[in-house]
């Protein structure tokens, strides 16, 4: 068994965007912070100290909430814990997470002294109107300075985006020009959904605001075409980069790779078991042992086949998917030939890729092939 990525959940945020289904709160006083780094500390010398953990990491992962809401001290007591165990010269790649509101100077000077550093800025929309749509703290002339800021020190930079939001025109002219005014390594580009307990959920069913789920695939086509024009590869249904930036760390779990999750609502999966941190804050503060989850062949291999169709490029191989769950019934290859005719797939060889069509059917052809 070998774990390859590291993933801790920062849950700080000044306020809760009105689409965001992850688990964030905001924190009252100061030593909030101060208390999430004591338990974080504890819960990862605690996990080293296992054999199986050793040195196999490979990706270190940031994300949240808001983790520079940590603040600069925040962020080095973080990175030090973090190096108490692993050598940043030979993690391969670590991803910091951010928004363009607390992406400050002294933050991104730190920042660049980090080896194979990678900063994922959240901007979701390039108008203002469509910002605040959404809830979001940050308005344009805020994401410009970040950026400015950004890509005078840093290299390898994701921007975050939403599609598919109502009452909106495609993004894809604007992200044309931002793409063309900053280097970007990596875009991801996902479609609005609607989580329970959110304010849009609020609006969707109160019917103030359309369901996205009822919003057409064209600003995704759009969006598609402008990066492809732009030098970057569409590697995954919501992921481009430029040659040899794909997220590394991301690509873990769609490859199916071990992975070990610290923080509120963290998420590990080891050795076909998964491990669910408790999703509040105090409860963790408490030291509340994960949620386990002992995973079945079928668990597995429903999780490789979506993982791995998600994978534009690079495909489902199915003579390895066969070597790994055995030959599969006869209701599987039948429901893989049709949707081949259908145009949904193609396969080239031994494997078998999702078409432009069957990106937007993404969900029902892959579920159609599950057991």
């Amino acid at each position: 068994m070998s774990i390859t990525g590291l993933y801790i959940h920062v849950p700080f945020c000044f306020s809760k965007c009105d689409y965001c289904g992850f688990y964030s709160i905001v924190p009252k006083e100061t030593y909030f912070v101060n208390r999430y780094l004591d338990r974080l500390r504890k819960d990862i010398d605690g996990w080293f100290k296992l054999d199986y953990l050793s040195k196999k990491i490979k990706t270190v992962f940031i994300g949240g909430g808001n983790p520079t809401m940590l603040g600069l001290k925040g962020i080095r007591t973080l990175i030090e814990i973090i190096g108490d165990h692993l050598d940043f010269n030979e993690i391969e790649e670590i991803t910091f997470e951010t928004n363009p509101e607390t992406l400050t100077d002294d933050i991104i000077s730190y920042f660049a002294e980090i080896p194979n550093i990678r900063l994922s800025i959240g901007i979701q929309r390039l108008q203002n109107k469509e910002l605040e749509l959404l809830g979001r703290n940050a308005r344009l002339n805020s994401v410009i300075r970040a950026l400015d800021r950004a890509f005078d020190s840093v290299d390898n930079i994701n921007g975050d985006f939403i599609l598919g939001v109502p009452n909106c025109s495609s993004i894809a002219p604007e992200l044309k020009k931002l793409v063309s005014d900053y280097p970007f390594k990596h875009i991801s580009a996902y479609f609005l959904t609607v989580e329970e307990g959110t304010a849009i959920y609020r609006k969707v069913e109160s019917g103030k605001l359309q369901n996205p789920d009822d919003i057409g695939p064209e600003e995704m086509f759009d969006v598609a075409e402008v990066l492809r024009e732009s030098g970057f590869e569409h590697y995954e249904i919501s992921n481009y980069s430029k040659p040899g930036y794909r997220c590394r760390h991301n690509l873990g779990y769609w490859e199916a790779e071990d992975y070990v999750g610290f923080g509120p609502s963290a998420v590990s999966s080891i050795n076909q078991v998964r491990y669910s941190c408790v999703s509040c804050f105090e409860q963790w503060l408490n030291g509340i042992k994960p949620e386990k989850e002992n995973l079945t062949s079928v668990d597995l291999r429903n999780e490789y086949l979506m993982l791995h169709l998600r994978l534009l490029v690079d495909g489902l191989n199915i003579n390895l998917f066969e070597k790994r769950f055995g030959y599969q019934k006869e209701e599987f290859y039948l429901s893989l030939n049709r949707h081949i005719q259908a145009g949904e797939l193609v396969k080239d060889g031994d494997i078998v890729h999702l078409t432009s069509l069957g990106v937007v059917m993404a969900n029902s052809v892959i579920s159609d092939l599950f057991l």
